[in-house]
């Protein structure tokens, strides 16, 4: 038994952290971004209709990996044939192809074939999470009073996220690949009275988005402070990029983190299940957004309610009934 265990782990070490896999058909073509770090993949699927086939595959990787989070970002009118086949529409990220939005479906992978959504519980967290937060938010000052912040080369950051997933107890971001062919940029933001964090942006031109990963979660008043001169810094730095939008995933029921992203001008467009890897616990998460700028040459748009995205998403579920 030993000697089993032992060989597992070393076949477990010898795989890649994020490796891609691909399935091909007659009538389906489908990458998927496996994480073995976080246990997630996303889905890439380049052939319009959600096939039965193509929910086996993906659930029989998940399975075999131990993965339990599944998600993809679409176009609307591809959300219905996912949702057919057992995955849940879970949110929105406005401008993730510049000029239309992604709609984030998700499944978590178990013995059912329907996937669980977010539970009453923690809607109600996530809102009161949120509510405290803005409060906090509003007191923190632009610019953030003795945060530095500047730019580092990927051996440093790496490094850096090496240490803390070793020790597990602040692990947040992972700093591992989210989309294909993308880019990346590290940042270290220091304070006084604060640990020093690392934070990152994965962005594809092409798209205009982006995904923004924080290392550490935040403990103290400082740690938020540093976090939200980070996320300040990376705003304005995509936007000279002609980056659209920013988004980001959190556990409903961190208050550091949800202060941070509200004071950085972020807003929650999504609920996930199961979306969130905080120091090896699963939880529900939130999805947060920032149109950083508008891709038709004017200046950051006005925000839409998100009421009109929970009504689009009640029609949506009248029309697959």
């Amino acid at each position: 038994m030993v000697k089993a265990r032992r060989a597992l782990a070393l076949k477990e070490a010898s795989l890649p952290i994020v490796e891609e896999l691909h399935f091909r058909s007659d009538n389906a073509f489908l990458c998927l971004l496996l994480n073995r770090r976080t246990k997630q993949i996303r889905v890439i699927d380049f052939r319009a209709g959600a096939l039965p086939a193509k929910r086996l595959f993906i659930q029989s990787v998940a399975q075999r990996e131990g993965v339990e989070k599944v998600i993809m970002l679409v176009e609307k009118d591809e959300v219905s044939s996912w949702t057919r086949v057992g995955f849940v529409r879970e949110g929105t990220v406005p401008g993730f192809y510049k000029r239309s939005d992604g709609h984030l479906v998700g499944c978590v992978i178990g013995d059912r074939t329907a996937s669980i959504e977010v539970s009453d519980e923690s809607q109600r967290q996530a809102e009161r999470t949120i509510n405290a937060g803005k409060k906090l938010a509003d007191g923190i000052e632009e610019p953030v009073k003795g945060a530095t912040v500047k730019v580092i080369d990927v051996e440093t950051a790496e490094a850096a996220r090496d240490a803390v997933w070793s020790q597990r107890g602040e692990a947040y971001g992972a700093f591992d690949a989210f989309g294909r062919d993308a880019a990346r940029i590290f940042i270290e933001a220091t304070g006084k009275r604060a640990k020093p964090n690392y934070l990152s942006a994965e962005f594809q031109d092409c798209f205009g988005h982006s995904l923004i990963e924080i290392l550490r979660v935040p403990k103290t008043e400082q740690d938020v402070h540093v976090v939200v001169a980070g996320l300040r810094w990376l705003n304005e730095h995509l936007k000279a990029k002609e980056i659209v939008s920013a988004f980001a995933f959190a556990p409903v029921d961190n208050l550091e983190l949800s202060t941070a992203f509200l004071a950085a001008g972020f807003r929650k467009t999504g609920l996930l299940a199961k979306g969130a890897l905080l120091a090896d616990k699963r939880s529900d998460a939130v999805l947060w957004t920032r149109k950083l700028a508008d891709p038709s040459g004017g200046s950051e748009p006005p925000l839409e309610d998100e009421e009109d995205d929970d009504d689009e998403k009640e029609k949506e579920k009248e029309e697959e009934a």
